[in-house]
């Protein structure tokens, strides 16, 4: 009898033991899929914290102080743009504004910055890839606006910062 007894505590210790590594296999595999799942869908949240800075309200876009770009070339970047205003800022893209010479005056040749436009909502920040395009610049330095605008429309950007742009031949 009492081998009997032993045995069949083995046999239920297996059957726990058995189960036990069902379970885990299963809860395993469901973490991974929900992980994988919500790699595909925080696309727009990487920038931010990859960032070399943090948007915040005091430096609410950000971008390289000095970008620096071959003649008639294009080069991708991550900027972050941190809304500091209440309301959402509606199709928010990047566009440089402005570049002045050495001289201090003003260029025809602007670079393009192409980004996709996002919606941001107010105190939030959002990180956006940008191709820039130089578009005939003569190699040297040159200060730069940088505007996140309403879509096409850059009359009353939602924020606007300097930068250097190094063109080189």
């Amino acid at each position: 009898m009492r081998k009997k007894g032993s045995l069949s505590l083995s046999i239920t210790a297996i059957v726990v033991i058995v189960i036990a590594f069902v379970v885990l296999g299963l809860s395993l595999t469901l973490t991974r899929t929900i992980f994988k799942g919500a790699e595909g869908k925080l696309p727009e949240a990487f920038a931010v914290t990859q960032l070399e800075a943090e948007p915040t309200s005091a430096n609410p876009i950000t971008i390289s102080q000095t970008v620096e770009i071959g003649r008639n070339d294009e080069k991708t970047m991550n900027i972050g743009f941190y809304n500091s205003i209440t309301d959402t800022a509606v199709a928010a893209t990047f566009q440089v504004t402005e570049c002045l010479d050495t001289q201090g005056g003003p260029r025809e040749e602007i670079p393009l910055m192409a980004s996709v436009s996002q919606d941001l909502a107010g105190n939030t920040a959002s990180g956006f890839s940008v191709i820039l395009t130089e578009q005939g610049l003569q190699p040297g330095t040159y200060i730069c606006t940088l505007s996140v605008c309403n879509g096409a429309d850059c009359t009353t950007p939602y924020q606007t910062k300097q930068f250097f742009l190094r063109v080189t031949s």
